[in-house]
């Protein structure tokens, strides 16, 4: 009987140490470089790395360094890299695993310019989006993920060309903050495209938070119109802190991705962030 009970107790003891042994994650650090096209060697700085579709991304340093741990669950998925002014550049995951030199070349992206005509005379200004001052309510960035972005959609009765972009920001624990300005075409409510042609950065101070964060945007000829989502995106890494803003509830929703591929999610409450334009006609 005793003989009996011994091995009992150790195969339960076998069982239990199987149980509780941690699960081994296949995840690989791969490390590379984003350049400007084959006849150049220049790296380029803040380019977004992600999984399509999925939680999984980084964004370049400002010499166009990169390093993502790939699970290999994601084989079968395609990476993408993009950044506004560059051709975006994809692969399968699996083939970008196997390639011994990850040097990523992205060429030059050229846009149409639709011809502007202003009348003066008719010009009406335009606020999109809802000042927020009181600090009851507070969201934005409370983690350093790069690549992550959170915004407001508004929808624009004909052409808008924006003058100013205005934040209310309630928490600033950093000395100095700087994010990258994205402007999306809505395609449907889960599909947006950037529309900017060139990369916009919004830089402040914390002592600087105690009024509205403006931003001029007139030197870069924005027109917006219909349904859009503008967005302020973490491109470089700003170390422990957070950044949160005024955030007003029933009135609309913040859009959130935590990636740059990653799937756009809303939660209740709009943050302190509103532009100024003039409505145009073309």
């Amino acid at each position: 009987m005793k003989q009996f009970l011994r091995r009992s107790f150790i195969k339960k003891g076998f069982l239990l140490f199987i149980l509780f042994v941690p699960e081994v994650v296949l995840c690989q650090l791969f490390e590379g470089k984003v350049i400007v096209h084959e006849n150049n060697n220049s790296g380029i700085g803040f380019v977004n790395v992600g999984i399509i579709g999925k939680n999984v991304g980084t964004v370049t340093d400002q010499s166009g360094n990169f390093s993502i741990q790939l699970d290999k669950i994601y084989d079968k998925d395609s990476i993408r890299f993009s950044m506004i002014g560059y051709e975006s550049r994809s692969f399968l995951v699996l083939a970008f695993k196997d390639n011994a030199i990850k040097t990523i070349y992205l060429g030059p992206k050229s846009y149409s310019l639709n011809e502007v005509k202003i009348i003066y005379h008719k010009v009406r200004e335009i606020i999109l989006g809802i000042p927020v001052t009181s600090e009851a309510l507070k969201s934005g960035f409370a983690e350093n993920n790069l690549g992550s972005e959170l915004g407001i959609r508004l929808k624009t009765r004909g052409k808008v060309k924006l003058d100013n972009i205005n934040l209310n920001v309630a928490t600033c624990t950093y000395d100095s903050v700087t994010y990258r300005l994205n402007i999306y075409q809505a395609i449907n409510e889960i599909e947006f495209k950037n529309i900017l042609t060139q990369p916009i950065y919004i830089s402040f101070s914390k002592d600087k938070i105690d009024k509205p964060i403006t931003f001029d945007l007139g030197k870069y000829s924005i027109i917006v119109e219909g349904d859009i989502l503008v967005t302020l995106e973490l491109y470089k890494d700003l170390g422990k802190g957070k950044l949160l803003f005024n955030t007003q509830f029933f009135t609309s929703y913040t859009y959130h991705k935590k990636t740059s591929e990653g799937r756009w999610t809303k939660a209740p409450g709009a943050i302190g962030m509103y532009l100024n334009g003039h409505v145009i006609i073309m």
